[in-house]
């Protein structure tokens, strides 16, 4: 056995660094990191280990100093830890062979032409569905059954997990399983498709839009059995998911556009990068401007534009929606009360507060990692482990 418990492999990417994959864990490392983890998975004990790393860098290191080094490496990737700290309470609910399997069924949506043509058909008529479509009131508010939203909506979040599962085993013949925990207050359901990180950029983008996109197809499948039948819940339900869908590809929660946006860069834990970013453009305005990475400017904007998103949709909520803002926690009450009497099949969601609760969430999720910050450790990413919905 080697110094690791473990056969590390690697993928080099665009930005010149690698993708480490080690006992169903990914990271993102540098040239010096890889030659330290080669020297650590191909030695039995440290004299082993500094002999080699030392023939892979042509240079002299003491046993005593190599060790100290390694150890402590190792200590920042915590190996031993197989929770993801921002996901509580996880479960797997379908085991990775039966996820595979049933995934197979599906795995010919995400052949790349025909994965593009049906994905940009199915987002325009989505705008259209929003936007333009005769059913949707002139104030752009309608209300659903919860409980049958609910029913309908587990069903398209398990394709849309499948859907992510599928194009992950269609592009590296790996997958993981479907599982269920619970992200800050809200269960969420989430697939391992960790090896997507070996896949080429277009697959990886794929695979991250996967989910997305099995569910704009009950997009089209409930808007055509809604007009058809007439049934005004499934036009309005088909309305529903665009919304969700446009949850989902926001880009600073930890949901399909975070990931997206994360592997078209190379770039991991964004969340916390660009906010140090930003941070060190504050406090040194001009000296930040020396960078000639792209990387770094990328990452500054990213920042800036998530806290422009946050400052501009607040300012927005608070300045022209502040009375559903203050009756929200009311109208929740209701609902609530409404689910304990038994009364579930009047349990409706007026779509104007579907902005009030994404304000909410905002403030909830932002005062939870200032609150970290201040009095805990910082959340921190070993790669693209999760695909969290709500």
């Amino acid at each position: 056995m080697n110094l690791l418990g473990a056969q590390p492999v690697f993928t080099k990417t665009k930005n010149g660094n690698y993708v480490m994959e080690i006992d169903n864990s990914f990271f993102d490392i540098d040239e010096e990191v890889k030659t330290v983890m080669l020297a650590l998975a191909r030695a039995k004990n440290y004299s082993q280990a500094t002999d080699l790393y030392n023939e892979y860098t042509q240079e002299v290191h003491s046993e005593e100093d190599f060790t100290y080094y390694s150890t402590e490496l190792l200590k920042k990737f915590d190996l031993n830890n197989k929770k993801k700290s921002f996901l509580l309470f996880e479960k797997i609910l379908i085991p990775e062979k039966t996820a595979g399997t049933i995934s197979q069924l599906i795995s010919f949506l995400f052949y790349p032409p025909l994965f593009w043509i049906a994905f940009s058909s199915l987002t325009i008529f989505s705008v259209y569905n929003i936007f333009f479509d005769a059913s949707t009131n002139n104030n752009g508010n309608f209300s659903v059954s919860i409980i049958y939203t609910f029913a309908l909506y587990f069903v398209t979040i398990l394709f849309h997990e499948f859907g992510h599962v599928a194009a992950c085993r269609r592009f590296t013949d790996k997958n993981g399983g479907i599982g269920f925990g619970i992200y800050i207050l809200y269960p969420v359901f989430y697939s391992n498709i960790s090896a997507v990180w070996h896949a080429t950029k277009q697959q990886k983008v794929i695979a991250n839009l996967a989910g997305i996109y099995m569910q704009l197809w009950f997009v089209l499948v409930f808007y055509i059995a809604g007009t058809y039948t007439g049934n005004d819940f499934f036009v309005a339900f088909s309305k529903v998911l665009v919304y969700m869908c446009f949850i989902q590809i926001l880009p600073f929660i930890r949901s399909d556009g975070y990931w997206l946006l994360s592997d078209l860069t190379g770039v991991a834990n964004l969340l916390d990068k660009s906010g140090k970013k930003v941070n060190d453009f504050l406090k040194h305005p001009f000296s930040f401007f020396n960078s000639k990475n792209y990387i770094h400017y990328f990452l500054f904007l990213y920042g800036v534009f998530n806290l422009f998103f946050v400052i501009s949709f607040s300012y927005y909520e608070i300045r022209y929606n502040y009375a559903a803002i203050l009756d929200y926690p009311f109208y929740v009450w209701g609902l609530i009360r409404q689910f304990i009497v038994g009364d579930w099949h009047k349990i409706e969601f007026d779509v104007k507060y579907f902005s009030v609760t994404l304000f909410y969430y905002i403030i909830y999720s932002y005062g939870k990692q200032i609150f970290q910050k201040i009095f805990g450790k910082p959340e921190t990413e070993k790669a693209k482990f999760q695909d969290l919905h709500p």
